[in-house]
């Protein structure tokens, strides 16, 4: 049983020395269409009504910058609304995750592009690992931040609330503003660009993992052979 399993995971690991296949390559070029796009698109969007604002207010999270609606007049009635309930403000400086956000993902484009042209199996596994972990990351920095705006508010706030997380998917009711927040058109091409390598490296396992029980049957087979002689 012991030789076995070693035998199956030696050929496990011998087909994760091999170069990825060549269809696989090109999927992975046109993978960087997506991301580049998705960078220059809104990752989220967050809108907010109510009877004093008819028209709504609105922010939209980019990967390198904060937009607000009307123009960029909206981050401003939002600073307002926020001091009076001891939020703080909404400043790019102070979302220091859409600093090194497009680097980011920029090094992930580039180590892409290596293991399309150059990478073995192990390298397409490694490069799914790591957008895996970034794109996980990113989100667990998103929702802090959002926690932290919520939660640390100022006790000497004209307008006293209890601390709050803002919404981040859906609708919630703060007071008598509705808000609704939900992903934009850059987190879903993001995320076609993460699930494409996703699946690409599942494949792959996959593949070999079948190879490697051929071959450990094959292997068998031909022990067993003798011996039935």
């Amino acid at each position: 049983m012991r030789d076995r399993i070693k035998r199956s995971l030696e050929a496990f690991y011998a087909f994760m020395d091999e170069p990825i296949y060549l269809g696989s390559r090109p999927i992975l070029v046109l993978l960087l269409v997506p991301l580049v796009i998705g960078l220059m698109q809104p990752l989220w969007h967050i809108e907010m009504t109510a009877p004093q604002y008819p028209k709504g207010l609105s922010l939209h999270v980019f990967a390198h910058t904060l937009v607000g609606g009307h123009d960029g007049a909206d981050i401003k009635e939002i600073n307002i609304l926020n001091h009076y309930i001891g939020m703080q403000k909404l400043e790019r400086a102070m979302f220091t995750e859409l600093d090194w956000l497009p680097f980011g993902f920029g090094a992930l484009a580039l180590l892409l592009v290596r293991v399309a042209a150059l990478g073995n199996v192990r390298a397409l596994v490694d490069l799914a690992v790591l957008v895996l972990y970034f794109g996980g990351f990113s989100l667990f920095r998103f929702v802090h931040k959002m926690h932290a705006y919520g939660h640390d508010l100022s006790p000497d706030a004209p307008i006293k609330v209890q601390p709050f997380m803002p919404a981040m998917w859906g609708h919630k009711q703060i007071g008598n503003f509705s808000t609704h927040a939900y992903p934009g058109t850059g987190t879903f091409l993001i995320g076609t660009f993460a699930t494409g390598i996703l699946l690409v490296a599942l494949y792959h396992l996959v593949v070999g993992r079948l190879r490697a029980r051929r071959a450990l049957k094959m292997a068998t087979a031909q022990a067993a052979g003798p011996a039935d002689e």
